[in-house]
């Protein structure tokens, strides 16, 4: 994975509320887990306004990082774990060298 693009990763991941939204979606973004939380589980698990936390999730989603799926009227939220995991090899890779 080239520079920039591990920047963006880890530039999104380094603010406490995209780092704690990873942590809370993670093991329920594993294949059979649960699919995800909505935007105001995700608000009320982690004590955050909305609108504070929509920044954040659109942020976080612009930047690959999330994916989103609608049902019904609300957007689910999952961590895109292959792209991060992805990301964490690359630069351990790098730092073993």
């Amino acid at each position: 994975m080239q520079t920039p693009e591990l920047a963006t990763i880890f530039g999104s991941l380094g603010q406490a509320t995209r780092l704690e939204i990873i942590r809370l979606l993670a093991p329920l973004s594993k294949p059979n887990r649960g699919g995800g939380l909505p935007a105001g589980q995700i608000a009320k698990a982690l004590n955050t306004a909305p609108p504070t936390l929509s920044f954040h999730l659109k942020d976080m989603a612009l930047r690959n990082l999330l994916a989103q799926r609608r049902m019904g009227r609300e957007i689910y939220y999952q961590a895109n774990l292959p792209l991060v995991l992805a990301a964490l090899d690359s630069l351990v890779t790098d730092l073993e060298k």
